[in-house]
């Protein structure tokens, strides 16, 4: 909990997808751990079909990922501050364990910039059942 902190979600409509139940809420904690990490003042989560697929969105308003970072980010051990260790910052794991959970399902998972809230923006699409 953190006072001040707006998160809001979205969901269009029932969408079905077939997930193995405990990787999916891994992946989904370590976004959302990493959105609470950064943001601001705001977290947007939200889930919609897109052409075949579910897409999920987690999106913040905080300092975002440099372009030059958004594929190395889901690499084993990256990390793009150099001042950040695990205690300030964790394993530098979770993205990666999202990254392999996403192609246990067929999915893919892409780092951007949120178009909404304007910091960092993780999608992650993965077939509908």
């Amino acid at each position: 909990r953190r006072e001040g902190l707006e998160i809001s979600m979205s969901i269009d409509e029932v969408l079905n997808a077939s997930v193995d139940r405990d990787h999916f809420h891994r992946l989904a904690a370590n976004l959302i751990s990493n959105a609470l990490r950064y943001a601001k003042e705001k977290i947007r989560v939200s889930a919609s079909r897109r052409s075949g697929e579910v897409e999920i969105k987690v999106e913040d308003d905080g300092p975002g990922i440099p372009e030059e970072w958004r594929e190395k980010v889901f690499e084993r051990y990256f990390r793009g501050d150099a001042s950040r260790n695990r205690v300030s910052g964790g394993s530098g794991l979770g993205l990666a364990i999202c990254m392999e959970i996403a192609r246990a399902h067929r999915g893919t998972i892409t780092a951007g910039e949120s178009e909404f809230l304007g910091g960092a923006a993780f999608s992650l699409r993965i077939p509908l059942a």
